[in-house]
């Protein structure tokens, strides 16, 4: 079952016992400085947990019975490797498109970061080999970038790949300021394919979580630093 915007949800869910153990050891140490992210200073509260959102991802992968195409930053590591590891779950296959994310995925299977079995990625021109419904396509773009994989996907100059209206397409990233216009020309030109968009402004449950830390884990993490000086980042003045 999709999890749903709930906040009793993301209530007991705000720390990781990862993250718990982590910073209460550093808790009982004497921290001099500490250099905090300060872009969503202004948010009240703690944002979605990452465990939330992969957990919705997962869902998607399984219920989904067209070929799906998700796009998100190549840096998002965890994320990557929670939608691969749904696909083994389902027996699904996933093909990666794009450079950078074709070179990070690559980087942490060699460096044991994401866990893959023989088989699961496969080239794109294997695509036609399977049903539709057993293919994850993992690319870049979601910001709109002029010569991403997702672009070209959507405006038909994809060397091997053509959308059509069978396709969903998942857009797992928020808009960075200054995209606002390629993401809505990104949108529109899958749109022409008659795809299924999921966007995180319009999707039912999480499929996103902001990077940076609301006001509620700026304060738990200086409570938990208890540090001498601190130095904000990410600020104008």
């Amino acid at each position: 079952t999709l999890l749903p915007y709930r906040e009793e949800i993301i209530a007991v869910t705000l720390r990781s016992e990862e993250e718990v153990a982590t910073y209460s050891a550093l808790e009982k140490d004497n921290n001099l400085l500490l250099l905090t992210d300060s872009t969503n200073v202004d948010n009240p509260g703690f944002s979605t947990p990452e465990r939330l959102v992969g957990e919705n991802l997962a869902e998607i992968v399984r219920t989904t019975k067209t070929r799906l195409i998700v796009s998100m930053f190549a840096s998002h590591i965890v994320r990557i490797g929670k939608i691969i590891e749904a696909a083994e779950q389902c027996n699904k296959k996933v093909a990666i498109e794009g450079r950078s994310m074709k070179n990070n995925v690559d980087i942490c299977i060699a460096a044991g970061l994401i866990k893959v079995k023989d088989g699961t990625i496969i080239p794109s021109t294997d695509i036609a080999s399977y049903p539709p419904d057993r293919i994850i396509v993992l690319a870049t773009g979601a910001q709109g970038d002029e010569f991403a994989a997702l672009t070209r996907l959507a405006n038909k100059s994809h060397k091997q790949l053509r959308l059509s209206e069978h396709d969903t397409v998942l857009l797992s990233a928020s808009i960075v300021p200054g995209n606002e216009k390629a993401v809505q020309d990104l949108k529109d030109n899958i749109a022409r394919h008659g795809a299924r968009i999921i966007h995180y402004r319009t999707s039912e449950v999480y499929i996103h979580s902001t990077g940076h830390g609301n006001r509620g884990e700026i304060e738990w993490l200086h409570k938990k630093i208890k540090e001498t000086a601190k130095k904000v980042v990410g600020v104008d003045y």
